[in-house]
């Protein structure tokens, strides 16, 4: 057995075979040592372990927990002496222990008790280090007091001594939810040892290990993933992802969307449980393990943040790794849904997802009349044309204008694609502004008179407004250009914890300076100052030209932390400069659209575009599931990709029907070779005549057919055979797709090989 050409190669070796003795020796010392898992200890090889059988779920009450708070459905009881809690659901009669039942104290070691036993556990580091040390809530605790709150829940104030840490838990009791809250005025550190995280009831719906369960978390993966904890593999990497993706943005690579909501789930037969961080979402991460060894257990968390390892530059060139002096700001609340019945699946923690985002945060059905003539128009199923105007094109000595679609040229776009049976348009101009694309950023007005001016951009406005197709303009509020001008970096651009700005010009930690040649004196605004310098002024403009809305890039994909002097922000309330930022859109303008899901955007935007079809290909996610338009569908529009950009149609197709997702088209009047080594090169085949056919084939189906379902919610998801999925919406509306290789026949139903159906209630 060989290894060449990558880690294994030995300097001028060449390559080395795992049979030798010394190889060999130190490949069985790594098996025997085993793997770290999420809360884990090393693998330990015995046949039995005194955790086999050890669930969190039972039939009754342990003895000697107190009941402290009762709702609808649920009991809240509490041991008097460890703070643990058992959460009886009365509509199953099952029990939800915070923490597993383990055998008696001298059956296991010590530090076991400690761990599993936990309510809490707590991350802290000592002064400047760079290693995070955890602690639990069972062999560090020196004080503990219980307080009757309100009716409806307790307090219970936990003291650490040792560590100099004091932390108030505040438990509420709702419907069919339990809240956590921990409010920032009570937690309490030393100068010596500083918060980094806590985890909250991490053992919720744990499994041990090798449980024969078909138990499985629910990860906001992209669209959503699960993983079912009964696959016992050799080897499971622990899932760790910051919620609303990378919080260390660089353009040395592009940024990673995986999480665009602040949840997590976890399915057994006798119930499920949904976590979500309500308060300070910006500030969390999503954590899952899987059990490769007896002494641990199958669970999954959301970590709150408090601090986080950053790369602080030591001299040009070389960094070092610190967590941050300053605490993140701000409270933390989390809420737990139990689920019973036929709802504990990941389809009915995305229903009751769907119903805390109406009942608690205010979310409206689409074609809900905020005002008049407007609801409507948000509900309807619309084709979406993201046209590309205009670029830059370097040259000797000057840059030079291409223009791929003037604003005439658009009029005859939308009226080749009206004329084609597709009446209900939604187009973006990509590229509209004072030198087109990224051209003359921070600053974009006027458009640019190469495509016709504020004129042409108006006339454009009446042509569409006269086929009933809505305009919206596509902005970037967040990149800034040196060379423009308009900004200072220092006081106006994204400034990390390390005191770097976000730029392409400064590597911002090791390993992630820009090539030479993609270095284009890049920063990055800070969100309030670009609303207030430019958003507020530009936005009203173009109202006044007949422009029905704006598509902000980046506004659900990125929620950086900024230490900006002038608008310090931290990761939430970058988030909710977002949204303070479409808020406005949609007030002077009627509709703001975000680029990416991220889940403050729902709060604001009728319109989420460019939303991943599938999970990012991690180890840990067995299948890809819509958990999340499953949760939104109905509450605001999604689109993909564009489908002339896909790089397998037919199944992506498929995927965006079964999704319940709109089409989007990105096009151009000439051919895109015209754009070759300007500043948007990625179009390879974008000339609208070539895609007429094919759009109005797919506008046929997701407007004409499955139009009527925009605005009603998905009720259903399930799996017909392998690779044949049905969705159900309110009305009865069924979509039947087949992704194998055979046709589907079942249930008075035939679906051909990469084919669909469309069943209505009759």
């Amino acid at each position: 057995m060989k290894f060449c050409g990558w880690s294994f190669r030995r300097s001028g070796r060449g390559c080395f075979s795992l049979f030798s003795p010394l190889y060999s020796l130190l490949f069985l010392l790594v098996l025997a040592i085993g793997h770290w898992s999420l809360g884990t200890g090393l693998v330990v090889a015995q046949e039995e372990t005194p955790f086999q059988g050890t669930h969190t779920i039972a039939r009754t009450v342990p003895e000697g927990y107190e009941q402290v708070a009762q709702s609808a459905h649920l009991e809240l009881h509490m041991h008097p002496r460890t703070a643990q809690l058992a959460i009886r659901d009365r509509r199953s009669s099952y029990v939800w222990l915070s923490t597993p039942p383990l055998p008696p104290a001298g059956e296991v070691p010590e530090n076991l008790h400690g761990k599993f036993g936990s309510v809490f556990f707590a991350f802290f580091t000592r002064g400047q280090s760079t290693q995070m040390r955890r602690e639990d809530s069972v062999t560090k605790v020196s004080g503990l007091q219980i307080d009757s709150g309100p009716a409806d829940g307790v307090v219970v104030r936990y003291e650490m001594e040792a560590l100099g840490f004091t932390l108030v838990l505040r438990y509420t009791l709702g419907p069919d939810y339990l809240d956590i809250a921990v409010d920032e005025v009570d937690l309490v550190e030393s100068e010596e040892n500083l918060i980094v995280a806590l985890e909250l009831l991490p053992y919720l719906g744990s499994a041990p290990y090798r449980a024969e369960t078909s138990a499985y978390y629910v990860l906001p993966d992209g669209p959503g993933a699960l993983t079912y904890i009964g696959k016992q593999l050799s080897y499971r990497k622990p899932y760790s992802a910051v919620t609303y993706g990378t919080d260390l943005y660089s353009f040395a690579r592009p940024s990673e969307q995986r999480t665009p909501l602040p949840i997590y789930g976890i399915a057994h037969p006798e119930g499920a449980v949904l976590g979500v961080a309500t308060v300070g979402a910006g500030e969390t991460s999503i954590e899952a393990g899987i059990s490769i060894d007896p002494m641990t257990f199958s669970r999954a968390s959301i970590r709150l943040i408090y601090r986080r390892l950053t790369q602080f530059p030591l001299r040009k060139g070389v960094f070092k790794a610190f967590f941050e002096t300053e605490r993140v700001r701000g409270d933390r609340a989390m809420r737990f849904f139990f689920l019973a019945g036929e709802e504990a699946d990941w389809v009915g923690m995305a229903q009751r997802f769907r119903r805390h985002l109406i009942e608690d945060r205010g979310l409206q059905r689409l074609g809900a009349a905020t005002e008049p003539g407007q609801g409507q128009l948000a509900a309807r199923p619309a084709l979406r044309l993201r046209l590309v105007m205009g670029a830059q094109k370097p040259g000797l000595i000057w840059r030079s204008f291409v223009t791929a679609t003037s604003f005439a040229e658009a009029a005859e776009i939308i009226a080749a694609y009206h004329d084609a049976g597709m009446t209900d348009l939604d187009v973006v101009l990509v590229g509209w502004e004072s030198d087109g694309y990224e051209g003359n950023l921070p600053k974009r007005w006027p458009p640019d008179r190469h495509l016709g001016g504020v004129k042409g951009l108006a006339r454009l406005a009446e042509q569409a407004h006269a086929v009933n197709a809505r305009l919206f303009v596509e902005a970037d509020y967040t990149l800034a250009f040196l060379q423009n001008g308009g900004f200072f970096p220092l006081t106006d651009g994204v400034i990390q914890p390390n005191l770097l700005p976000v730029s392409d010009l400064v590597a911002s930690a090791a390993n992630v300076e820009v090539p030479r040649e993609l270095r284009k004196n890049r920063f990055f605004l800070n969100p309030t100052f670009a609303t207030q310098r430019y958003l507020q002024r530009e936005a009203p403009r173009l109202a006044e030209l007949g422009v029905d809305g704006m598509e902000v890039r980046w506004s659900g994909e990125l929620a950086l932390k900024d230490v900006n002097p002038r608008f310090p922000l931290e990761r939430t309330e970058f988030a909710q400069a977002w949204q303070r930022m479409l808020a406005f859109i949609s007030a002077s303008m009627g509709s703001a659209s975000a680029q990416g899901g991220n889940g403050y955007v729902l709060d604001v935007a009728d319109t989420v575009t460019q939303f991943p079809l599938y999970r990012s290909d991690y180890i840990f996610a067995d299948e890809t599931v819509p958990f999340y338009p499953v949760a939104t569908h109905g509450l605001v529009r999604l689109y993909g990709e564009p489908t002339n950009l896909d790089s397998d149609p037919q199944r992506d197709f498929l995927t965006r029907l079964q999704y319940g997702m709109l089409p989007t088209y990105e096009l151009t009047y000439r051919q895109p070779i015209v754009l070759n080594r300007t500043t948007y090169p990625e179009l390879y085949s974008s000339h609208y005549q070539e895609w007429v056919e094919r759009a109005a084939a797919e506008y046929a189906v997701s407007a004409d057919q499955l139009g009527h379902t925009v605005s009603q919610f998905i009720i259903g998801r399930r799996q017909l055979a392998p690779q044949v999925f049905e969705t159900t919406y309110e009305d009865g509306t069924q979509v039947i797709v087949n992704y194998a290789d055979e046709a589907y026949e079942g249930d008075g139903a035939r679906v051909e090989s990469l084919g669909y159906l469309i069943r209505k209630n009759q």
